[in-house]
């Protein structure tokens, strides 16, 4: 029988189709399950990364968080979790 994990990640959103891919991370649509609301997750494998692309994940996700301009998508949420990164953005 099969062990199911749950997350922080699942537990609050549900994935659905791919929207991109790049070398170490793809970009799904994906949804906040309590508020329906739809976002892209840009979901980082963080198994292959090496300690210096760790810190640039998270400098990455620090200028997100200062980003505001209607032009530039919005970073709602950082969820690192093992073996994965998860950045929420607006779809």
């Amino acid at each position: 029988m099969a062990t199911i994990t749950c997350t922080r990640f699942t537990e609050e959103y549900q994935l659905f189709e791919e929207l991109g891919k790049g070398a170490f991370s793809v970009v799904r649509r994906c949804v906040k399950v309590l508020a329906g609301q739809e976002y892209a997750a840009k979901i980082i494998n963080t198994k292959k990364l090496s300690a210096r692309d760790h810190q640039k994940l998270e400098r990455e996700a620090r200028i997100c968080r200062l980003l505001k301009h209607p032009n530039i998508v919005r970073l709602h949420d950082s969820i690192s979790e093992e073996g994965h990164h998860y950045l929420i953005f607006d779809l």
